[in-house]
């Protein structure tokens, strides 16, 4: 039982680094991406005083949290 877990959490963190690497791609090419409806993450809607907020925008706000504190604990 515990290997489907192991494999939804490998998954979920793949989709993550996935997420990560493209916003990446995006800021290096210095263009503004369009701003996505849902989360390039968990695929829920972006609320739009959000995508208003931050043009771009590619994630929700607790997706976004997640990627952040990944980051800060592998020291970027």
């Amino acid at each position: 039982m515990s290997d489907i877990f192991d494999r939804a959490a490998a998954r979920e963190q793949e989709l993550r680094d996935d997420a990560l690497a493209a916003r990446e791609r995006r800021a290096r090419a210095g263009r503004a991406a369009v701003a996505a409806d849902f989360c390039a993450v968990c695929e829920q809607p972006i609320p739009e005083a959000r995508r208003r907020a931050l043009p771009g925008v590619q994630t929700c706000v607790e997706c976004q949290s997640d990627l952040e504190r990944e980051l800060r604990s592998k020291g970027f």
